[in-house]
């Protein structure tokens, strides 16, 4: 015998068969709905293909380009600023330069130096050359080397002058031995023809100064005379004040005789400490007055002191120049 498919209670309940086929008929038209929806969206569909005929997508329409705008109408249009002038580029600031330093100031004063009684020794002016400043030598006209002395003096750029010998008050030894020198009563031709012979025996001198003549110089009447001859040459005189009594420097300078006179005596004596001490001095007379003489000797003292402390005049704010740079007229 067959066995039943459903329990026997479902049998007296025919409305859940109607049920069922409800459900089924409803999923089956909504599974049509679905496909006709994708078949009109143009989509995929399984039920309605190939009944709808596709529509080439149209292209869009054409749209007229418009003319074309000048740079001005563009700009305008578009409110593109107005290109601003280029602004020159802006260099990098240059480096600080390392403060320069400072220049020495201009001398404030001048220093002459005259060494006196050359033409002894050459190696007393090879020191004095090595010194390597201006300095002006006096030679003696009558000395073993005063031509050779004046020539390379000369050919160094040295100054000369004519260590002119002068009788003076002491008429000590070594005036008898003196030669060419110059007395008191000496007539004006007799002094001419003496002075004449003196300068012709030294070249290149530039101006004369007075070797001892302490008793000459304070003769007003004898400087006249012996003055006289060395205006003529264009010479100018150097007083080198052997005597507080000299007149020496006041009647050249009443003649127009370019002139000046001795400060300071660096060496009268041999003390290398009082030289120096000396030396110093000058270089503050030259400061205060601008200007000063200082005489000295070729010594080796002295030398041994110009060389070790001559230099220091540049830090009194001095320069070392001949002579010829000092007289006045």
């Amino acid at each position: 015998m067959r066995k039943r498919l459903l329990p026997k209670e479902f049998l007296h309940w025919p409305i859940y068969s109607v049920a069922a086929w409800v459900l089924c008929g409803l999923a089956l038209f909504a599974t049509l709905l679905l496909d006709y929806r994708n078949w009109t969206r143009g989509e995929r569909s399984y039920i309605f293909t190939g009944s709808r005929e596709e529509k080439a997508p149209q292209p869009p329409p054409k749209v007229a380009a418009p003319a074309a705008k000048t740079a001005p109408e563009m700009a305008k249009a578009e409110k593109v600023p107005e290109p601003e002038p280029r602004a020159a580029p802006k260099t990098a600031a240059p480096a600080k330069e390392p403060p320069a330093a400072k220049k020495p100031a201009a001398p404030a004063g001048k220093v002459a130096l005259i060494v006196d009684d050359m033409g002894n020794s050459p190696e007393a002016l090879e020191e004095i050359l090595g010194l390597g400043r201006s300095v002006t030598i006096a030679i003696l006209p009558y000395s073993p080397y005063a031509v050779e002395t004046a020539r390379r003096a000369h050919e160094k750029g040295l100054e000369i002058l004519l260590h002119l010998p002068l009788e003076s008050l002491n008429g000590n030894g070594s005036e008898s031995s003196t030669e060419g020198l110059i007395r008191s009563g000496m007539s004006e031709e007799e002094v001419r023809s003496l002075l004449a012979r003196q300068l012709d025996r030294v070249p290149y001198v530039r101006g004369v100064n007075n070797h001892m003549g302490s008793k000459i110089t304070a003769d007003s009447a004898m400087m006249r005379r012996i003055l006289g001859p060395i205006k003529e040459r264009g010479l100018f005189f150097l007083d080198s004040r052997t005597t507080g009594k000299s007149v020496a420097h006041d009647v050249a300078a009443g003649m127009g005789i370019p002139s000046a006179s001795r400060r300071v005596f660096l060496d009268a004596d041999g003390d290398t400490g009082r030289i120096r001490e000396r030396l110093l001095e000058l270089f503050r007379i030259a400061r205060r007055d601008g200007r000063a003489v200082g005489i000295c000797h070729p010594f080796k003292e002295t030398l041994q002191t110009l060389k070790e402390d001559f230099g220091l005049l540049e830090s009194y704010g001095l320069k070392a120049v001949f002579a010829s740079e000092i007289v006045g007229r």
